[in-house]
Order: structure tokens, then sequence, then C-alpha cells
């Protein structure tokens, strides 16, 4: 946890310090930059700070129902009567974990000598300290402060339960963890494509705002006799309202998603025809600026 902390904590201040650095500049590509680079240190902030929220939840429970792992927003359930055999590591193990992984913590998948489906919810240190829980579907990996007892406690519970466990979901989310977005990946795909479409349209702005005459003309629609003559900071408005469209229609999209899908797709895809129509826009304006 205290790595975590500390990563966040890091990132964090960079993020404000970096923020602080570009508000002194000019409007420009240096600045788009610093305020670019601010938001992803202040990402990689929230990312860290999600992780060490999650290795602070950490917990397993023992039970008749069987074996209980919390991580953070996801409960894995492992009935007991699924449990096939539970051992120690060995110290001549080497665990190739790929997700969540630092010094005392590791969440993800893994592979164990010749074992490929191995999940880990660990803050082991060395390979002795992990308890393997083997089922029909995968093998957990789970550090628990007394190995010895968190197994024979599990074979009192199994022994209790005379082999019978309630059925039930194996694996629980909470509300936020369970929204369909962090599965759907044409979702993700046209989300991402449509934040590229705002994130350039600011970069371009920025770029060629000092080359800019002092007073330029919009034209929005950009084809059309619809012509006026502003201020170049007025040019602003066009990525603004680009995003504020973003905004509203990804929300809108997350409401209609569990329901209807298609609905969605059809939102975000309207977001992205819209912001190719800011873009030309845009594009007009600079030139006849």
């Amino acid at each position: 946890m205290a790595i975590g902390i500390v990563a966040s904590g890091v990132a964090f201040a960079l993020a404000l310090a970096l923020l602080a650095r570009g508000l002194g500049w000019p409007v420009s590509w240096p600045q788009f930059l610093a305020y670019a680079g601010a938001g992803v240190l202040a990402a990689v902030a929230a990312t860290f700070a999600f992780w060490t929220w999650a290795c602070a939840t950490m917990r397993y429970a023992v039970s008749t129902a069987g074996i209980t792992i919390r991580w953070g927003p996801i409960r894995h359930h492992i009935p007991i009567n699924r449990v096939q055999l539970m051992i120690r590591g060995k110290g001549d193990e080497r665990p190739r974990i790929f997700g969540v992984s630092w010094l005392g913590y590791h969440v993800g998948r893994g592979e164990v000598g010749d074992e490929k489906r191995v999940l880990f919810f660990s803050t082991h240190r060395t390979p002795e300290e992990i308890v393997y829980i083997r089922t029909e579907d995968a093998i957990y990996a789970v550090s628990p402060q007394d190995p010895s007892r968190f197994i024979t406690d599990s074979q009192k519970a199994y022994e209790a339960s005379h082999g019978e466990a309630p059925a039930g979901p194996l694996v629980e989310r909470d509300f936020v963890a369970a929204h369909p977005i962090w599965s759907d990946r044409i979702a993700q795909l046209l989300t991402l494509a449509a934040v590229a479409l705002v994130a350039s349209l600011w970069a371009y702005i920025f770029a060629n705002y000092p080359n800019m005459n002092n007073e330029i003309t919009i034209k929005f629609p950009p084809v059309g006799d619809i012509t006026t003559l502003h201020s170049r900071d007025q040019i602003f408005k066009i990525p603004g309202t680009a995003s504020a469209i973003l905004a509203v229609n990804f929300v809108a999209a997350l409401l209609f998603q569990p329901r209807e899908r298609a609905a969605t797709y059809l939102l975000l895809s309207g977001t992205i025809f819209l912001l190719v129509v800011f873009w030309v826009a845009a594009i007009v304006a600079v030139v006849n600026a």
C-alpha cells in the first residue's frame, strides 16, 4: 500500500505542478502539452489510488458456503464443494503475473509452472506465502496471514458443510464495476475514437492559435452562408462545445447501455459524426484566420 500511496501522491503533485506552470504560458502548442501532461498524470494518480484502495479492501473469508475473495469492487465466491485441492507455494516457484504487480501486491492472471490459469489476489513477498486453491475452472492464488490455519479452516468448513454448498453467483461486482461498458469492446472503441477526436481538436486549435488574426470569421455549419466576425478567443467555443456534446452523449450512452445496447452504439456513432463536423468547422476557421 505504501508503494501505491507514494506513486499516486507523486503523480498528483506533478500534475498540479505542470498545470500551474502551463497556466502561466500563452495559448500555444506547449501550453496544450502541459495541460495534456497534467491530465495524463492525474489519470495515473487516480489509477494508483484505486489500486491502493482495492489492496486495502482485500479480504479472504471462509465459511461452510465456501471461500470468498474480496478485492475492491469485486468478490469471487468459491463454493466449498468445488475446491479440489489447497496447497502452499514452494520456494523454487517463480510465478509470472500479468496485471497489477509490485512489491507485496499481486492481482491478475498468472502462470505457475505448467499452470496457466491462475488468478492472483495476494500480497505475498515470497512464494511460500501463497496458498493455491484449485477448482474445476481455475486456480486461485491467495496470501492469508497464516497459510496453515487458512487451509485447516477451509477443511473444517468443507466437513461441516457435508460437501454441499448453496448455489449462487461465482463473481459479484459492485454497481460501477458491473456496468456492461467494461466488457463491451465496441462501445469502448467508439468512446476512444470520440475522445481522440476531441483531444486532437483541442490540440489543433492550441497549435494554430498564435498565428491567427485578432478577429476571425467562424462558419457553422462549416458550409453555407452563415458567417460572423469574432474575436479569435471565440474559436475555443468549437472544441468546448464538442467536449460538452461528448460528455452529455457519453453519460446518456452509459444510461442506455444496460437496457438497449443498440441505442448506446447509435449515440456514440452520432457523437463521432458531430465531432467530425466540428473538426471541419475548426479547419475552415483556421484557414480563414
